[in-house]
């Protein structure tokens, strides 16, 4: 689980957007609103300056820091067909389940949903006729404890054919990917999941629309700033490349979750075409 040879320069310094407004408890809960960001009680500007690291330059494993930057071909024409066209969206499911159960050596992948795309906000025309599809500016993980825990039972009740008491371990991941050519003016940045403590994870209740599911209302996992905390991105991502990125696992002895974000990046050149990104999350069951 190898990142690619590709060596540009050794990172950038950056705004990331912390939680600046953590609860005195860990019981009480922040909301953000994706489509009024005017109702959020999570506060997180201003950024926090921090050093992000050129991941081309590491070794990194899914099971150690939580990420990888893998070589994967996809067949999609058009990526911007994704929540566009079903026979594309279902096209793009099967080829990241049968990827993810090779590259993890799962038993079984079953994709969470399909694909869900995201502009700069710049994209306006294309943003128009999307909801919650701008980059999230803030270090989040798509799930808490209680919210995985929540989401694989009822997966296991609802589903047909899927028992957790005949797999060993399971484990969520987010499969990341962009398609606009490089530079990539708001690139994703990940956490390295050894660098982070209870400590730093704040609660925050996503409020979002999805245009054919309509809210949606989801805990999710924020974090205060700590300077332990290792940054890393991949500059120059091209088509044929995926960020895979854990988001919980049964099995605590591993990377449990990854805070991830968009930034800016300061030293993307004007004028580039804004970052288009679709990403898919799924369940991995192993035996």
């Amino acid at each position: 689980m190898s990142n690619s040879g590709v060596q540009t320069h050794p990172g950038v310094d950056a705004e990331v957007n912390y939680v600046r407004n953590a609860p005195d408890t860990r019981d009480e809960k922040l909301t953000f609103v994706t489509e009024d960001e005017t109702h959020n009680t999570m506060v997180t500007l201003p950024g926090q300056l921090v050093h992000v690291i050129n991941g081309r330059e590491v070794v990194t494993d899914l099971d150690r820091e939580g990420f990888v930057l893998v070589h994967h071909e996809s067949a999609i024409a058009d990526f911007h067909l994704i929540q566009e066209d079903p026979q594309v969206d279902q096209q793009y499911i099967d080829e990241i389940a049968a990827f993810l159960e090779e590259f993890l050596g799962a038993t079984r992948v079953m994709l969470l949903g399909g694909g869900k795309k995201r502009y700069g906000e710049s994209a306006t025309d294309r943003l128009a006729e999307l909801r919650n599809a701008k980059p999230a500016r803030y270090p989040h993980a798509d799930n808490t404890d209680e919210s995985s825990m929540n989401l694989v039972n009822m997966i296991d009740t609802f589903v047909d054919d899927i028992t957790l008491a005949d797999y060993s371990r399971y484990a969520l991941y987010n499969v990341w990917r962009t398609f606009t050519p490089p530079p990539q003016d708001f690139p994703l940045a990940v956490c390295d999941a050894r660098t982070v403590s209870l400590e730093d994870e704040v609660t925050v209740t996503a409020i979002t629309l999805e245009r054919d599911a309509g809210e949606i209302i989801h805990d999710t996992t924020s974090f205060s700033y700590s300077p332990k905390h290792r940054w890393y991105y991949y500059p120059d991502m091209t088509i044929d490349e995926v960020i895979v990125f854990k988001q919980h696992d049964s099995d605590p002895s591993r990377a449990i979750r990854v805070p991830h974000t968009a930034f800016t990046d300061p030293t993307c050149p004007p004028g580039v075409p804004t970052r288009a990104s679709v990403e898919m999350r799924a369940l991995a069951l192993f035996a």
